[in-house]
């Protein structure tokens, strides 16, 4: 273990009632000047926050605007279900911080600081002002003014910050947990916090995580996978292949680095329409004119989607309790973020996807297929899904246009669909197989029979 905070910092007493809500250290310690250096008296402890705080220093106001990447979710988005969009159990961030349905929580996430302290070299008072300054960069990646003091805000991203630096280590060495962790010795409510950090109103910017991970030991520093974040969100979201996959060096926040998974392996941008959008046909549609789905096994929600030779290509498709609120959340992201409809490869991949699944027919046709993994009940919530999600989004742009024109030329050939009869009315089984070559071979003895009559008579 890492070795404790000194106790001459008064940290062990007044963590213990912390968590009762009696007595928060954070509050009695005054606002301090930048000059962390200060504390480089003890420059083995504050080695690694030093770091940290240097590198924040060389940045300068002209990246602000370009760090902006967290927003309120747009009316148009939210009025058609406000639900996916509103956290119900935790507050992490400023946008909902400090809202009454949220207070429950607040006491987990003191025990989770608890937990976190001794798992760094800092002590309160150091942890406070590295953490300050953070602060403006941080106010940066936020699109709207925050009403927190920079006291609350600094307060608000170490509780925050620490709790989910010890959510993800608690995941990955469940040696870590307690017996009286609240958490993960109730299961649901693992996802039930989880559904919650995948929204986009309730998300730290990506830097202070990675930072307050930063601040661990070394102890714990040498554990730690650089794809802990990766393999938390894999496995909560059943993402098959998820670590495996390649994502943006340094995410905005969660749902950036979420979405980086899902994006193709060759990127491409796709050009402005200058006609209309050339949707696909439906799943049963395409089956029904020969085209046949092959699952890709390695990958889920992923984009690369191919089709070659009569076979469509799609990677697993997972639909469960968390995708709806995680789909319309990375669909707001991009919405709100990128002024190049060509980067909304997410939003893009939604109307493909609802395209296939214009109804439950199709969403079953697909479930058969092994390509589709239904875990809401029933095809008519999957498409039911898949027919909302896309309201009131705009795209000007289809990166699978041409997909969509292969798929559709290849619809519109009479043959393929005369095959695509013959092999699903008589050749889909080894009896009708044989019950049309007997046919065959008795219309051939037959019309044999009539012209040796007919030479007969001549």
């Amino acid at each position: 273990m890492a070795n404790p905070v000194p106790s001459s910092k008064g940290w062990t007493k007044n963590i213990s009632s912390m968590a009762s809500g009696v007595y928060f250290p954070l509050d009695h310690i005054p606002d301090p000047s930048l000059q962390f250096y200060r504390s480089q008296k003890n420059s083995k402890n504050s080695s690694s926050a030093s770091v940290i705080i240097k590198d924040q220093r060389t940045r300068n106001g002209s990246e602000s605007e370009s760090e902006c990447c967290i927003y309120r979710v747009p009316e148009r988005l939210r009025r058609l279900n406000p639900e996916a969009y509103s956290p119900r159990f935790i507050a992490i961030g400023p946008l909902h911080h400090g809202k009454e349905e949220l207070q429950a929580m607040e006491e987990h996430k003191l025990r989770y600081l608890q937990s976190f302290i001794p798992r760094t070299d800092l002590s309160i008072e150091e942890l406070v002002e590295t953490v300050r300054t953070w602060e403006e960069r941080a106010r940066n990646c936020y699109a709207e003014p925050l009403k927190l003091s920079s006291h609350d805000f600094v307060k608000m991203m170490i509780i925050d910050g620490s709790f989910l630096v010890e959510l993800i280590l608690k995941f990955r060495y469940p040696e870590l947990v307690g017996e009286s962790d609240r958490i993960y010795k109730k299961p649901r409510m693992v996802y039930d916090v989880v559904r919650d950090m995948i929204l986009l109103e309730n998300q730290l910017p990506g830097f202070v995580v990675k930072a307050i991970f930063g601040l661990l030991s070394v102890h714990y520093r040498e554990r730690i996978h650089p794809e802990i974040i990766h393999h938390f969100f894999g496995f909560v979201l059943s993402m098959n292949g998820f670590s495996q996959g390649k994502f943006i060096s340094e995410p905005d926040h969660f749902i950036d680095l979420i979405r980086s998974r899902c994006l193709p392996s060759v990127p491409h941008r796709s050009e402005a329409q200058t006609k209309k959008l050339d949707t696909p046909p439906a799943a049963i549609e395409l089956n029904n004119a020969g085209v046949r789905f092959k699952l890709e096994k390695t990958r889920s929600y992923s984009l690369d989607i191919s089709f070659a030779n009569g076979v469509i290509t799609i990677p697993t498709i997972i639909i469960g309790d968390l995708t709806e609120t995680l789909y319309r959340n990375i669909i707001a992201f991009e919405q709100c973020h990128y002024e190049s409809a060509s980067d909304n490869y997410f939003t893009q991949y939604a109307l493909l996807l609802s395209c296939f699944m214009k109804s439950a027919m199709d969403a079953d046709f697909l479930a058969r297929c092994g390509i589709l993994v239904n875990r809401l009940g029933n095809g008519e919530d999957v498409s039911r899904l898949f027919n909302s999600i896309y309201k009131e989004v705009f795209v000007s742009r289809f990166y699978f246009q041409t997909l969509s024109e292969d798929l559709n030329s290849y619809c519109n050939k009479p043959w393929n669909k005369w095959k695509a009869t013959l092999r699903r009315d008589y050749f889909k089984n080894p009896w009708s197989v044989a019950s049309v070559l007997a046919a065959a071979v008795l219309l051939l003895l037959t019309f044999t029979q009539t012209v040796c009559s007919i030479l007969a008579l001549s």
